[in-house]
């Protein structure tokens, strides 16, 4: 019921309302939860019934019309006709539609109590529709008048001009069974939702607000009035900007809460079933005793686009009193409720009810304002205000000054319309300012985090006036310069100064874009034949913590000589890459600093996972090793777990074949969260007692949650992972670790997870080979020769010829990666084409994922190494990043 029509009771009479509240207070008495409310009212009945308009007298033509139609072909004045007394007992409301929704119709209606008739009332054309682009205005739509209350009449009459009606109108008919007309005008009620944020998964993303300044009034929830499902899913807008008041236009006679939602019942099955729109057009409803209805489905928590102010519907807040407040002052509890929803609702987006909002029309056939047209509106404002009608009448209307100074009131010391110099992207390295007025003297602080890891990256503060205007900027940088790219959070805080409480903050989620690679360093040969000296593993690098995570095609060189005990005259590191926080599916590659970049990748993941990668590679120029990320923005922790020299450390002895050294499945317990599983080494196929290190292969298997595997020297505690989880999965890394008393401890961090641990070979005394690193060289790729290896399939790699490895190796150092695995879980084994195949794995993988781990695999006598894929098919791609020989 969007236009006014003449005061109008049709129907029975109704007892007057009885004890509605005279004072300027919200309603009172309602519980917390909806446990105390009455058991929902069944939903209302619907009928249509089609409507024929004939010249008067034809009598004939009226016989003839189809069974089931209604014909208005009696005379009615000069120059409209009528329809025959309709029979309505059971239905308490009635509307008129027709297929055109831009099409206005001239319709009348009078009903029949008994005997007696009432006069004629215009059905005003609620000429409202959904606001243009929205997905509700895709909708089969039909034009219509309001839907008129009629109570307990037993018939009614429809009168039309006696031409020009257009075709396909309808009666529509809406009862809700026997109603409680004497009783009941409060009753229990829910405390509504007191956060008032946009939702993330519907809202456009580009600001959201904590929580609402002012708690959520009492109100009837849907399932308390009777509410139908929503009848389709309606679009919900970033932002509210204002609030749009209206009165339903119907009789202020009802007598009680059950009446009262009796109306809104039967309204919102109209709106559906005669409309065709998802829902009841309004956000909210207020009866004339002040209590508060919740309207349309989500409103309390979301910026739900209504209809209610055809062009204006989104981004406003549809608020109706319910009854004719034409020539009827809305009572005070009246006015306090809809100041209280207008409070909520607008504070939770710092809106100041008092001041004045720019908005461009979406057009509508009943606007003011032609689509595209930007106007300065009150953000409180009456529907007249931007339509052709006289709601909400004009004795509500003359309450909108009261009603905005109120709301102003009610929410006290606030932000007000905070707005940003960006809305989703920044380039890096430049400012975001969020400029907001005061209401109240505000002392201000701006913090910035990255969304990703919770990081504090910047805080300011400030102070403004009551009434004054701020600017508070964020210039994007961190303690130690330009930040890198990604998600971070703008959390714009303050505290009124007069009374010492938080007022609601602003938050703004930026995406900042871009590349960073710092200039090329001088390349420097490489080492070879270098010996192994092991250390603890210790963190040499992590964005999250440096704010300079990895954009897309971006790179950083990680100094990894004079760090972490490595001398300046290391010639190669044994690295553990981490990439956490992927915001897309990519690659990381690491090289020599100053080398060209190789097309080899060393760890490929993607949002969600944690993986981590074994890298044995050369150091480059400024003692550094280059890391580059592929898309996306990523966050990369480095671990250095040992380094390579030209003299003075252990050669490397590879084995024929893996042992297994650990595997709890089968011996036991299964490692949780904290605990930790010392593994003997020395003893075991071959490795002597004075061994300094080992190579490992490490599994997680079916992890319950997120977190861990790391290994370290036995009694050492661990600062840095070997192995991320993948819950319910298995994940794999390769790993060089240092032992201690012939040793090492395997500790779980994070959900509990079985471990295995293959043994690959031993750094110690004794003839040892010596490693020589490369430029990574692609040995391999089957989707570019061969084909993807099938289930339980080998095929065997020609890697000596293919990347310059001598003849003499004993271990290639080769990085094996995973992907359009048809399997959901499957794993590759490499070995020596000389011996059997061993009983271990090197990657476990699956389910389409791209996936890699480095392996030290000998050569056979050919210089190819076998590979062995478990199931399903998958495509292999082989790089070398050097051998020991």
């Amino acid at each position: 019921m969007f236009v006014v029509a003449a005061a109008m009771v049709l129907g029975g009479a109704t007892p007057a309302a009885a004890g509605a509240p005279a004072q300027s207070v919200a309603p009172a008495g309602a519980p917390t939860s909806a446990a105390s409310a009455t058991t929902a009212p069944p939903p209302a009945s619907f009928d249509e019934t089609p409507v024929v308009v004939l010249p008067a007298g034809a009598a004939g033509r009226r016989a003839a019309t189809a069974a089931g139609t209604i014909a208005a072909d009696q005379p009615e004045g000069a120059d409209r006709v009528r329809t025959a007394a309709v029979p309505v007992a059971g239905r308490q409301s009635l509307g008129v539609t027709w297929a055109d929704p831009a099409v206005a119709v001239d319709v009348e209606v009078r009903t029949r109590t008994g005997t007696t008739w009432t006069d004629w009332v215009e059905l005003g054309d609620e000429a409202t529709t959904p606001d243009a682009g929205t997905a509700e205005s895709a909708r089969t739509l039909r034009g219509g008048t309001s839907s008129v209350w009629i109570g307990g009449a037993d018939a009614v009459q429809l009168s039309f001009p006696a031409s020009g009606t257009p075709d396909d109108v309808r009666l529509a008919l809406v009862g809700t069974g026997p109603v409680e007309t004497t009783a009941g005008t409060g009753g229990a009620r829910t405390a509504a939702a007191d956060d008032g944020s946009p939702d993330a998964s519907t809202s456009d993303g580009t600001s959201a607000v904590i929580a609402a300044a002012v708690a959520g009034p009492p109100l009837y929830t849907r399932d308390q009035w009777g509410a139908a499902p929503q009848a389709c899913a309606f679009d919900v807008a970033s932002t509210l900007v204002a609030a749009v008041v209206h009165h339903t236009a119907g009789p202020n006679s009802y007598g009680s809460v059950a009446e009262a939602m009796a109306q809104i019942r039967n309204d919102q099955r109209y709106h559906q079933q005669a409309r065709g729109w998802c829902d009841i057009g309004y956000n909210f409803l207020v009866d004339k005793w002040g209590n508060i209805y919740e309207g349309r489905a989500e409103s309390s928590f979301k910026a739900v686009i209504g209809v209610h102010a055809g062009g204006f519907n989104t981004r406003t807040v549809g608020i109706s009193m319910l009854g004719d407040y034409s020539s009827i002052t809305p009572s005070a509890s009246v006015q306090e409720s809809v100041a209280r929803l207008i409070a909520w609702r607008l504070s939770a987006y710092h809106r100041d009810p008092a001041s004045t909002t720019s908005y461009t029309t979406l057009g509508g056939e009943n606007s003011r304002y032609p689509a595209g047209t930007t106007i300065a509106l009150p953000v409180v404002l009456g529907h007249r205000d931007v339509a052709f009608t006289a709601c909400p009448g004009q004795l509500g209307y003359n309450t909108l000054g009261w009603l905005r100074a109120r709301a102003r009131q009610i929410i006290g010391a606030s932000f007000v319309n905070p707005t940003p110099t960006v809305t989703s992207s920044v380039a890096r390295g430049v400012p975001v300012d969020v400029q907001a007025g005061a209401l109240g003297d505000l002392d201000w602080a701006l913090s910035v985090t990255d969304a990703r890891t919770g990081i504090l990256v910047s805080r300011t503060t400030g102070s403004v006036p009551s009434g004054g205007i701020f600017v508070a900027r964020w210039d994007g940088r961190g303690p130690g310069g330009v930040v890198g790219t990604g998600p971070y959070r703008l959390l714009l805080e303050a505290t009124d100064r007069a009374s010492g409480v938080p007022v609601v903050p602003y938050s703004l989620a930026v995406e900042v874009t871009g590349s960073q690679n710092p200039p090329t360093v001088a390349p420097v040969p490489l080492g070879s034949d270098l010996t192994f000296v092991p250390i603890t593993p210790q963190r040499i690098a992590d964005t999250r913590t440096s704010l300079t995570s990895l954009g897309p095609a971006s790179r950083m060189d990680v100094p990894v000589t004079g760090v972490a005990g490595v001398p300046a005259d290391a010639k190669a590191v044994a690295l553990n890459v981490t990439a956490v926080h992927a915001t897309s599916r990519t690659h990381l590659r690491a090289w020599p600093a100053g080398q060209a970049m190789p097309p080899s990748s060393v760890l490929n993941t993607d949002p969600g996972r944690t993986v981590a990668a074994h890298v044995v590679v050369g150091v480059g120029g400024e003692g550094k090793v280059s890391v580059y990320n592929d898309t996306g923005s990523i966050h990369v922790a480095v671990d250095v777990s040992g380094y390579y020299m030209a003299s003075g450390g252990a050669g490397f002895h590879t084995l024929a074949t893996p042992a297994r050294l650990l595997d709890t499945r089968l011996s036991g317990p299964r490692l949780q969260s904290g605990g930790t599983r010392s593994v003997q080494v020395a003893g075991i196929a071959g490795v002597p007692s004075d061994a300094s290190a080992v190579v490992v292969n490490i599994t997680s298997v079916g992890a319950g949650a997120a977190g861990y595997l790391a290994a370290v020297p036995k009694g050492t505690t661990p600062t840095a992972s070997t192995v991320n989880h993948r819950p319910a999965g298995d994940a794999t890394n390769r790993a060089t670790v240092a032992l201690a008393g012939g040793a090492l401890d395997v500790r779980d961090v994070g959900g509990s997870a079985d471990a295995v641990v293959d043994l690959v070979g031993w750094y110690g005394p004794g003839p040892g080979a010596a490693f020589t690193p490369i430029e990574p060289v692609r040995a391999f790729d089957t989707r570019t020769a061969g084909g993807a290896l099938g289930a339980g399939q080998t095929r065997d790699f020609a890697v000596g010829a293919a990347a310059g490895v001598p003849s003499g190796a004993v271990g290639v150092v080769i990085n094996v990666t995973a992907t359009q695995q048809t399997a959901w879980a499957t794993y590759i084994t490499a070995w020596s084409g000389d011996v059997a195949r061993p009983a271990t794995s090197d990657l476990n993988t699956g389910g389409g994922r791209d996936e890699s781990n480095v392996a030290v695999v000998r050569p056979s006598s050919g210089g190819a190494i076998r590979v062995y894929n478990n199931l399903g098919s998958t495509h292999l791609v082989g790089d070398v990043f050097g051998y020991f020989r």
